[in-house]
């Protein structure tokens, strides 16, 4: 059998020649560079993950702070600053804005004042001093849905254990659940309890970094306890108080599960904050435009603060 083959016709492609080619004109790029690529290639997963679940997620926030959708029907419409504008005009956003600045600093304040003290009984050197650190950072473990419905159950106006022990001493019921004064009270006081064990930890972390020599130096020169604590403790310090102060006015805007568990924003919206505002609007009243665009203002605003007080403490270390 005889075969012809015309002048003309192309030889035939061996079936994996293109790629082997290909990845030989690779292998100088791989020898130069093989530590990139293979730190690169570990880190992509990782790369991927934070994309798809943290950049993609704020680019269609932001996108979405510009449109008006209900998030089930149809496609975002595009509606330039009228959301923002209604921010800043109309409804409580500024108000729920100002109470979440103000709840948090309460808040921050006395974490900080509370949780100092704390770490400063904590760092002697006393029997079981392990177990005093644990119990006061085990607020910090109990999930707040636990804590919230025990302060419900304290709370309660007819079974409450407070309306009872109120009885019991012929005093006159309150209801709290319709005073702002009790309600912003309780608000705070719970808040505070449940973070107070992160910022004992982290003062007491600086504590123990705090140079002794420092001390010994100024006991010689016959400084007193308070400036001691004026004069050496509260400048070491600084760097963390300035850390703490900045993850507080951070997460002040973050407060949302003891308004949504224990007030609900009441009595009559006094105690409703920012972020439980964005969470009505996107889940209840499904404006999916206005919560994006709140979401927005909070985050430029949190960076706003963050910056400035970062500034002020660059500026009075210098």
């Amino acid at each position: 059998m005889r075969t012809v083959q015309m002048k003309n016709e192309a030889p035939r492609a061996v079936p994996g020649e293109n790629s082997s080619s290909f990845l030989q004109r690779l292998r100088p790029f791989y020898n130069r560079h093989r530590d990139g690529v293979i730190g690169y290639s570990l880190l992509a997963p990782m790369f991927v993950f934070f994309a798809v679940f943290s950049l993609f997620p704020v680019l269609f926030v932001i996108y979405l702070a510009f449109t008006e959708w209900n998030g089930v029907l149809g496609l975002p419409k595009w509606v330039a600053l009228d959301n923002f504008h209604r921010f800043f005009t109309t409804g409580d956003y500024l108000v729920t804005l100002l109470h979440a600045g103000l709840y948090g600093l309460l808040i921050l304040v006395g974490c900080m004042s509370i949780g100092f003290f704390i770490a400063l009984l904590l760092n002697q050197k006393v029997k079981a001093v392990g177990l005093y650190r644990t119990l006061w950072y085990l607020p910090v473990l109990v999930s707040f849905a636990v804590v919230a419905q025990i302060a419900n159950a304290v709370l309660d106006p007819v079974t409450g254990l407070a309306r009872k022990v109120m009885e019991r001493f012929d005093m006159e019921p309150i209801i709290f659940q319709q005073s702002v004064f009790w309600m912003t009270f309780w608000l705070i006081l719970i808040s505070i309890w449940k973070g107070i064990g992160g910022t004992v930890i982290i003062y007491l972390a600086g504590l123990q970094g705090i140079d002794t020599t420092l001390y010994e130096a100024a006991k010689v020169d016959g400084a007193s306890r308070f400036k001691i604590m004026l004069y050496v403790t509260l400048p070491s310090l600084r760097p963390i108080t300035m850390y703490i102060a900045i993850m507080g006015i951070i997460a002040s805007f973050q407060i949302f599960e003891p308004v949504q568990l224990l007030t609900r924003g009441g009595p009559q919206g006094h105690t409703n904050i920012i972020l439980h505002r964005i969470y009505q609007d996107a889940f209840q009243s499904f404006n999916m435009g206005m919560a994006s665009a709140s979401s927005v203002m909070v985050l430029l605003f949190t960076f706003t603060l963050t910056m400035i007080q970062y500034r002020i403490s660059q500026r009075n270390q210098t």
